[in-house]
């Protein structure tokens, strides 16, 4: 989940902070995690679903929900949209993280007649009842209706949700009515604060979802059609919803009305089933780097990743399918290291499965065969010379020789059959000294060959 603290004034940043006896406390602790947690299996069944699919298996987990009277909201709110210093939560005038203009005092502040901003609260739907007939359950479903000033909400009236151009109207905390500039339309549109986008957008995935398919008689207008968001508000609350990730408001919100309606809101839960559903043109990661697809024994493989998505999103990179000889590590910016050394077990054809996801969107994987190849270029004859002796191995600075009789040429090469040095001895079985001090560490073929042309070879590692 992608979450972020979202404070409206300095005492919500102490928000749990309450003044209470340590008991209450303590129940009050116990009470918010159970409550805080999603319920044992509420989304089985969603498993590896996208599309109408996900929004039909989601529409069966949340339909059917305990439906409250209109009256009955005034009183849920100080449960669902109360602020630590018990004062309404009103997002058209909230000014997060900073002073907001006015409050509402839950219960005298209720509207009423208003007739400027300030004057009361009343129960916005974000929503607008004229789309669904006023009928119920959608009347009282919590999940899309909030209290907010009542002149605020009269300004945003039924116009859809957008980004403004030309102001006609803007409120004290900054929301916004006004030409739409999103492209796919041109009407009237109101504009909440960017803290409160995501919060409104995913409010749309809910009720088009628990929803899906009990739309008869809705209203079609220009941001939807019955229940189902059309493509251009797709999008934009799509990127509202990217920009403006699930808030701790918006997890408190959730649980409480979980209390109430028993049912939840999925797009707070698992805000990724938002893209699985309402945004199949929503960029996947592509892989900009080609496979390193070829590997020797005993030689360090590296295949630097490196892939992008035309939003510029950072990329996870995961290891689906890599032997233990090899390790992915993200150096950011997009860029991924697969890397290791395999040895002479390692050999043969291997499966690659790397993935890459920008948190919005299914995975992509980039999967290829890896061929690990012996060292077969240094052809080994088996002969008397084996009785030679190297020691010690791993060496460091200097490796001994014993055992040789008569002359010898040795050549030492590494792995990639370069040739390193040539060193001649006359043997007469003592113990000949080689220094490796200017090598550096690594795996080496020592070749032995003696007078009679029969050679030898043995693996040396240098550390």
């Amino acid at each position: 989940m992608f979450i972020r603290e979202l404070s409206s004034t300095f005492a919500e940043n102490n928000f749990y902070h309450m003044k209470k006896t340590f008991s209450f406390l303590l129940l009050a602790f116990l009470a918010i995690n159970l409550l805080s947690q999603i319920p044992s299996g509420y989304y089985n069944g969603t498993e590896n679903l996208s599309g109408t699919a996900l929004k039909s298996a989601l529409h069966n987990i949340i339909d059917n929900h305990n439906s409250v009277s209109y009256s009955s909201l005034w009183s849920h709110f100080q449960n669902t949209d109360k602020k630590s210093n018990n004062k309404v939560w009103d997002i058209y005038s909230d000014v997060p993280g900073g002073t907001p203009p006015y409050e509402f005092t839950f219960g005298s502040d209720q509207c009423g007649s208003y007739s400027q901003e300030g004057d009361c609260y009343n129960r916005e739907h974000s929503w607008p009842q004229s789309w669904f007939n006023s009928a119920s359950p959608m009347k009282t479903d919590m999940f899309h209706v909030y209290p907010t000033d009542g002149y605020v909400n009269g300004q945003r009236g039924s116009y859809p949700y957008g980004t403004v151009a030309g102001n006609k109207w803007t409120s004290q905390n900054g929301s916004k009515k006004g030409d739409c500039s999103y492209p796919g339309y041109n009407g009237t549109v109101f504009e909440p604060i960017d803290e409160y986008k995501g919060d409104v957008a995913r409010s749309y995935f809910y009720m088009s979802t628990r929803y899906y398919g009990e739309d008869n008689g809705w209203q079609s207008n220009g941001m939807v059609n019955g229940a189902e968001i059309l493509p251009w508000a797709q999008n934009l609350l799509m990127e509202w919803s990217v920009n403006d990730p699930v808030s701790t408001k918006e997890i408190n919100r959730n649980n409480a009305i979980y209390n109430i309606q028993n049912n939840r809101n999925p797009f707070i839960d698992h805000p990724e089933f938002a893209i699985l559903i309402f945004s199949s043109n929503y960029p996947q990661p592509t892989f900009s780097s080609s496979p390193v697809v070829n590997a020797t024994e005993s030689v360090l493989y590296e295949y630097t990743i490196t892939a992008s998505d035309s939003y510029g999103n950072t990329l996870n990179f995961s290891a689906l399918n890599i032997p233990a000889w090899l390790t992915l590590t993200d150096l950011g910016n997009n860029t991924a290291l697969l890397s290791g050394t395999p040895d002479n077990s390692d050999t043969g054809n291997i499966q690659i499965s790397i993935s890459a996801t920008n948190n919005y969107s299914l995975p992509v994987e980039q999967s290829f065969t890896l061929n690990v190849s012996p060292v077969t270029h240094i052809n080994s004859v088996n002969s008397s010379l084996t009785d030679i002796i190297l020691y010690p191995n791993p060496a460091n600075n200097v490796l001994y020789v014993k055992n040789l009789e008569g002359y010898y040429h040795i050549t030492i090469f590494n792995v990639a059959n370069n040739k390193l040095n040539d060193y001649y001895f006359t043997g007469n079985n003592s113990v000949k000294e080689i220094d490796l001090s200017t090598f550096p560490a690594g795996v080496y073929f020592v070749q032995f060959i003696d007078d009679k042309q029969f050679t030898y070879i043995s693996k040396l590692l240098k550390y």
